[in-house]
């Protein structure tokens, strides 16, 4: 749940929208039931239905909003109110009402945005021009997009880093051969999968090795540093942002929570800047017609809209957003294809028929060939999307589930209970990658999955990498299921207690 000034401030900028939607909505004859018919959950005076999450007197969890969103919508229907002070938020589990929100969105969408995140970087302009893409919303955040993420989702990019992609891949995997103990388990290997994923954004972002897959990595190195420091950030995101923690207390004095926030962020971002300089100090000409770029900072840099200090925000969030998302996505992919060692088979069967040694090397033409690697991502992560869910306020009335929504009203998507209903998708909650690869009557039902926040270039790693572990290991798992811990990005909640068997 958002804190009370976070959802004051969203009140605020909606009574302008409304105002500014006025002359849209005279126009339409919407038609519909009063907003006031939604189902609703019990509310409170002051803390809304806020209380639903508090310790005690709630019966939900804030780490684990996906079985609470399971159980409402049992109780409550597709679509429902949840009132917190003057603000209300609609939460919707229909493939249609997301559309029609897609649809109305304009070109700039209003979307949750964390109010200790932009204030922190306030207080460092030193380092933060922007409150970045991440932080941002609005115009705003277009502008940024727009100067930016061309260049990241564009499909040539997906090839214009794929050897060193593969290199620190390949580098990755022969650590799994050392690193593994006598059950054949690799020791922590989610913070191995956080390692590769870190040295490879800093390779494709910065033309940087920050060395983060040496087997005697020192706990004081700077890639230890970076990650620990983003888990950290992230943990005190969702303590400071939630509502039934804390109130919001860190805006009128240092709280614990706020201070550790502090200073894990100043640690992050004097690392992360220090190598972003100087891999500016040391960057090389870009000369795009006759050559690969050699970095995302070596193309952003030819961008003449961007400033020094836009790009450098650009880089630090790049570095900080794609640590957990990516790494826990590989981790759940593995965890259903070794719950399904017949997927796996047919998976291993496709990679040999292009590396049919272990030391063959993918080539471009190859990269998208690879159809049932494809289908095995896609599967992955409709069952356990990286991300919560997808939050927009409109500047429009809009009908939703039958039901008129004022403008400015918060809509709410949640991903994982949308992804597996059973009228959008068959048997949606088995691991069938093959429901990619037939007709179009067999794949969930359009806009009942979206391959969401991950552009091209990233889901060229989490190929590669993946790619590289069916090839040289039959992965098992033989412990309890793992399932997910709902947190800023979604993560497993067990260790991922694989066993590597070479093949």
């Amino acid at each position: 749940m958002k804190s009370l000034r976070h959802l004051r401030s969203f009140w605020k900028a909606n009574q302008k929208i409304r105002c500014s939607s006025s002359t849209v909505n005279s126009e339409i004859d919407l038609q519909g039931k009063p907003f006031s018919e939604i189902p609703s959950l019990p509310a409170l005076p002051i803390l809304g239905a806020s209380w639903h999450y508090m310790p005690i007197i709630g019966k939900y969890r804030i780490d684990e909003q996906h079985k609470a969103n399971k159980e409402k919508r049992k109780r409550y229907g597709d679509i429902f109110r949840e009132k917190i002070g003057k603000l209300d938020i609609v939460v919707t589990f229909s493939a249609e009402d997301m559309h029609e929100i897609y649809l109305n969105e304009g070109r700039d969408p209003f979307r949750v945005n964390f109010e200790s995140v932009v204030a922190y970087r306030k207080s460092r302009p030193h380092w933060y021009s922007t409150a970045g893409v991440v932080s941002s919303h609005g115009e705003e955040w277009r502008e940024l997009r727009f100067k930016t993420q061309e260049y990241i989702l564009k499909p040539a990019a997906a090839l214009w880093y794929l050897e060193p992609f593969r290199d620190v891949s390949e580098e990755f995997v022969r650590k799994l051969y050392v690193v593994r103990d006598s059950n054949d388990e690799v020791p922590n290997f989610l913070m191995e999968l956080y390692k590769w994923n870190l040295e490879s954004i800093c390779l494709i972002g910065l033309n940087t090795r920050l060395g983060c897959l040496d087997t005697d990595l020192d706990e004081d190195s700077d890639g230890i540093k970076i990650i620990n420091s983003v888990q950290t950030k992230f943990d005190c995101i969702i303590k400071l942002e939630a509502f039934s923690r804390n109130f919001q207390l860190w805006k009128y004095f240092s709280t614990p929570t706020w201070k550790k926030f502090v200073k894990c962020s100043d640690t992050f971002s004097e690392i992360a800047f220090k190598h972003i300089n100087s891999a500016l100090l040391n960057l090389e000409p870009y000369k795009e017609d006759h050559e690969k770029p050699s970095s995302f900072l070596q193309v952003l840099i030819k961008n003449k809209s961007l400033d020094v200090q836009d790009i450098m925000v650009v880089l630090a969030d790049f570095l900080m957003a794609g640590i957990e998302a990516t790494a826990h996505s590989i981790g759940f992919l593995l965890y259903h294809l070794a719950r399904n060692p017949e997927k796996q088979d047919l998976l291993y069967k496709e990679i040999m028929s292009f590396l049919p040694t272990k030391d063959a090397k993918l080539i471009n033409s190859n990269c998208y060939e690879l159809k049932y690697l494809q289908a095995c991502f896609k599967e992955s992560l409709r069952l356990n999307p990286p991300v919560g869910g997808s939050a927009r306020t409109l500047d429009r009335d809009i009908v939703l589930s039958g039901y008129i929504i004022p403008a400015g009203t918060l809509l709410t998507v949640p991903y994982q209970e949308l992804f597996t209903q059973e009228k959008y998708c068959k048997e949606p909650l088995k691991f069938i990658p093959e429901r990619w690869l037939k007709g179009d009557e067999d794949k969930p039902k359009p806009w009942s999955f979206l391959p969401f926040g991950f552009g091209c270039r990233s889901c060229m790693g989490r190929r590669l990498a993946e790619l590289q572990i069916i090839r040289n290991f039959q992965v098992e798992y033989h412990l309890d299921d793992i399932g997910t811990k709902t947190m800023l990005v979604n993560s497993p909640d067990k260790p991922l207690r694989f066993n590597f068997i070479e093949r």
